[in-house]
């Protein structure tokens, strides 16, 4: 379909060359279309930016894949999930993190409507089972939606260091290592300790 090819060669040409740097003539060479027809289909930036998110982030159904992969689990198993997700993700194809940091150094609406959309709505989801562990008296009393935070900031800086930065050619440690170590650290933090 040309809607999925014009997102899928925007979001290559994007993560090598910036927003500023790729221009809608060079997105059609590429996608072996006219002008006229990314225009066609994307008459405004942020449609073609949320197709690019959707092409990234959802399954051919639309649905978000790491909310799919959440699906009936819980507790610790959330958070090793979601650092599995993400850590595999970005290695296999590190461009979306390229892609997402030229649009915040650039001041493009792509990485806004990425984090209204699909970052708030883990947040969120974050948010509510830690809410729920706390309630159940099993993590101490603090602000859910900072936990959440800190957290995906554990994950998100070791996935932008290790494929952006290139620490990964002197940190070598395996995924299961690294996830288990980074929801240990969460959780004993986040513990109720109980008071002798």
């Amino acid at each position: 379909e040309r809607m999925s090819l014009i997102a899928k060669e925007s979001s290559n040409l994007f993560a090598q060359k910036g927003f500023k740097g790729t221009t809608t003539k060079e997105i059609a060479r590429k996608a072996g279309i006219s002008e006229a027809i990314i225009f066609k289909y994307f008459s405004k930036k942020e449609a073609l930016y949320s197709a690019i998110i959707d092409l990234r982030c959802n399954d051919t159904r639309g649905q978000s894949r790491l909310m799919k992969a959440l699906e009936g689990k819980g507790g610790r198993e959330i958070f090793r999930e979601v650092a599995r997700f993400l850590i595999t993700e970005h290695q296999r194809d590190p461009s979306f993190l390229r892609l997402l940091t030229f649009s915040a150094l650039e001041e493009h609406n792509l990485s806004d409507i990425f984090i209204k959309t699909k970052g708030m709505e883990l947040i969120d989801f974050l948010a509510g089972h830690i809410k729920h562990l706390i309630n159940k008296r099993l993590l101490r009393k603090v602000d859910p939606i900072i936990a959440a935070r800190a957290f995906m900031g554990m994950v998100l800086h070791y996935s932008i260091s290790q494929e952006i930065y290139g620490l990964k050619k002197y940190f070598k440690m395996s995924n299961d290592y690294v996830i288990d170590t980074f929801v240990d650290i969460f959780f004993n933090g986040m513990e109720r300790r109980r008071i002798c």
